[in-house]
């Protein structure tokens, strides 16, 4: 009995589940329009409460149990790609226009690659759309431009760039020719920024407070390594706090598609060659391979002798040899694991 009672909930809601979707996918598309027309109104009266946003999830999942099998009237379309460039949007709001308009059929995005944009986490939505809808190699082209100008440009205090890392990593994945030869530069000098120089202090976090005291702001306290101690050395992925700052998520973003980058990316070049991705890869593999007694000699005093002038370095070079070191910092972090618990 206590197994049927525990497999019975998941049953439930798969069956549940299975129900919504047939519903979205058996409705006509007189209802379907009527439907729409409602939801056009709620947008026109700028009525952004619970109704507008249950209705676009309904919306939603209409679309996305079709998957690209049906388009939506024009007056609505506008009102979408209208709420999802507005940087006063909500969040969630934008979340839901960028998801519906990634589901429908083909549409011109000419209205979506407007420069206006400038905001990340606006961008980062309307990114997704494009990457989704796009047929030209302009558009994207025209993304990437966008997407470089607003990583080097300073956000506003509520803004963060780690938005678009990820969609910049599907760019890499699309279509990694978009990107010109100064675009490599300047993106691999950012991750050298990123991966090497992030705070190793702690972000500021807010306390719950007492029963007759509201939340308090806590001092931010160093990072620290896995086994407690205080960091010394530059953040990684390894390293442990309370909270982050935005250059240190950039820290955990960049390292997430680090690899990914220099396999791209030759040294010579865009290199999108097959024959320099498996270059690098066996190259790779042979450095995870090797002792780490010799790494932790001859490699190492290579490394700090040449530090002084790494910055004279070509941008791709000098992210090659800060992601070797920031590698050599997780080898020594991971046995510092081990050791603590000996």
């Amino acid at each position: 009995p206590a197994r049927v009672a525990a497999v019975k909930p998941s049953s439930m809601y798969a069956s549940g589940s299975e129900s919504l979707i047939k519903q979205a996918r058996e409705i006509q598309e007189e209802e379907l329009h009527k439907f729409c027309v409602r939801i056009s109104k709620l947008l026109v009266n700028q009525d952004y409460g619970n109704e507008t946003v249950d209705s676009l999830q309904r919306l939603y999942l209409i679309f996305s149990a079709t998957k690209y099998g049906r388009i939506l009237p024009p007056d609505l379309l506008k009102k979408l790609q209208s709420l999802l460039c507005s940087p006063h949007s909500s969040e969630q709001l934008q979340a839901l226009a960028s998801a519906i308009l990634r589901e429908t059929l083909y549409f011109g995005l000419h209205s979506l690659c407007s420069e206006e944009v400038q905001d990340s986490r606006t961008v980062s939505y309307v990114s997704a759309v494009i990457l989704a809808q796009v047929r030209v190699k302009d558009e994207v082209s025209a993304l990437v431009h966008r997407l470089l100008k607003c990583l080097e440009s300073r956000q506003p205090e509520a803004q963060s760039t780690r938005h678009l890392l990820p969609v910049l990593s599907k760019i890499i994945s699309l279509s990694p020719e978009s990107l010109t030869e100064d675009h490599i530069n300047l993106v691999s000098r950012k991750l050298v920024d990123w991966l090497r120089y992030a705070s190793i202090q702690q972000g500021v976090s807010m306390s719950s407070g007492g029963f007759f005291t509201g939340p308090r702001t806590r001092q931010p306290g160093p990072i620290t390594e896995v086994d407690g101690t205080v960091a010394a050395d530059f953040f990684t992925v390894l390293c442990v706090g309370h909270s982050y700052t935005d250059d240190q998520w950039m820290n955990l973003y960049a390292f997430s598609m680090i690899r990914k980058w220099l396999l791209c990316y030759d040294t010579e070049g865009s290199g999108n060659a097959d024959s320099a991705a498996e270059h690098k890869k066996v190259l790779f593999i042979q450095s995870v391979q090797d002792d780490r007694s010799e790494v932790d000699g001859s490699v190492m005093s290579m490394v700090s002798a040449t530090s002084t002038s790494s910055r004279l370095l070509p941008p791709k070079e000098r992210l090659r040899e800060k992601a070797f070191e920031y590698c050599h910092r997780l080898i020594e972090q991971s046995d510092r694991s081990e050791h603590s618990y000996v």
